[in-house]
């Protein structure tokens, strides 16, 4: 039977507050006449959350797992999880409580009686006491500019707490980037020609346990999203960022290359120079570029092997143009950056393809 909601909870780490968060829902969802399930997706590095979600589906039969090893990252887990059901709408909150369940009727009430593609709980509409004042400050004054650089005209377009028509969704999700953590952003802009949005309040309250999730791989992947949405169309977000890493592996390379001249000769100080590059290249792009792709463990080892094979062929374009150039214009430096330059095409084309290829 079709449900009216299914709620889409991304978890990383959240064992301490599964049982409290399906208690607060289901005592505010128990009253209504809508019908609905909790869909849980864990990206968590341990099983812990998942065991917690497991011993939960023994007593309630509408909860659901799905439990990632591969592809993390909180817009794809929001993707993935509205992927795997056919109710009537789809709601996104976050699992440490400071989404309010509370708020989840006015969310479906808004959408359903208005007839909106989207409904978001806005943390802006109402000056809310409860977020720290940095965090506030912050947070309005990103979402100022982003209103101003997209010129879109909504109150709070960085919330995690919004429901959505399923049918909208499944039209549309193939428009978004599934980068980064912030949906709603990738939803307006890949949509805001067409969709039909509105905002309510709430008050977002105190984390219930654990942390924040905060930290340079979510602003990267922000940036990377930011970047996508503005000229994703010529120049992709990710190969912005892996153009910018190769500019730091040209760096470092010139660097330890300097190091090594004062030792050895020439010829042997490129090629001990391009080696390590490739490895500092191979470390960021697993870091930052592919973070949500993160290879760990023996995967690490396995990816940096086929980088090595990948770029050997880049390295020998490396090699021969940087000896080329040194032959004919003595010039040292200029012959490596040239080379680097030369090596890097083949090195993005191939390791974007077969690497840190997105499993369908």
């Amino acid at each position: 039977m079709k449900k009216n909601i299914s709620i889409i909870i991304p978890t990383f780490n959240e064992k301490d507050n599964i049982i409290e968060l399906y208690k607060e829902i289901k005592n505010n969802l128990v009253i209504s006449k809508i019908s609905w399930d909790v869909i849980f997706v864990d990206d968590s590095n341990n099983n812990d959350t998942a065991n917690i979600i497991r011993k939960l589906q023994n007593s309630e039969n509408n909860v659901f797992l799905i439990k990632r090893i591969e592809n993390r990252g909180l817009s794809s887990a929001l993707i993935q999880g509205a992927l795997s059901t056919n109710s009537e709408y789809v709601l996104f909150m976050d699992g440490d409580l400071q989404h309010p369940p509370d708020t989840i009727l006015s969310l479906y009430n808004e959408i359903n009686k208005k007839n909106y593609d989207l409904v978001s709980a806005s943390r802006f509409l109402n000056e809310n006491k409860l977020l720290e004042q940095k965090r506030y400050k912050a947070s309005s004054f990103v979402n100022f500019l982003l209103r101003k650089l997209f010129k879109i005209n909504y109150s709070d377009v960085l919330t995690g707490f919004f429901i959505m028509d399923r049918n909208f969704f499944i039209n549309n999700y193939k428009k978004f980037s599934n980068i980064g953590f912030k949906l709603l952003l990738d939803i307006i802009l890949s949509t805001k020609k067409t969709i039909k949005y509105s905002e309510i309040s709430f008050e977002f309250k105190k984390r219930y346990s654990g942390e924040s999730k905060l930290n340079s791989k979510v602003f990267i992947d922000f940036i990377i999203l930011i970047i996508d949405k503005l000229i994703g169309k010529i120049i992709p977000g990710r190969y912005f960022i892996y153009s910018l890493i190769g500019s730091l592996g040209i760096i470092f390379q010139l660097i330890t290359f300097y190091i090594l001249s004062n030792f050895i000769n020439f010829n042997y100080s490129l090629l001990i120079s391009i080696i390590l590059t490739i490895y500092f290249n191979f470390v960021l792009n697993n870091e930052f570029t592919y973070s949500d792709l993160k290879k760990k463990g023996t995967k690490f080892y396995k990816g940096l092997i086929r980088y090595y094979f990948f770029c050997s062929f880049g390295a020998v374009f490396n090699f021969i143009s940087a000896k080329i150039i040194f032959d004919n214009l003595s010039n040292i430096y200029i012959a490596v950056v040239i080379g680097a330059f030369v090596g890097s095409i083949w090195n993005y084309s191939m390791n974007t393809s077969y690497n840190w290829k997105i499993k369908k």
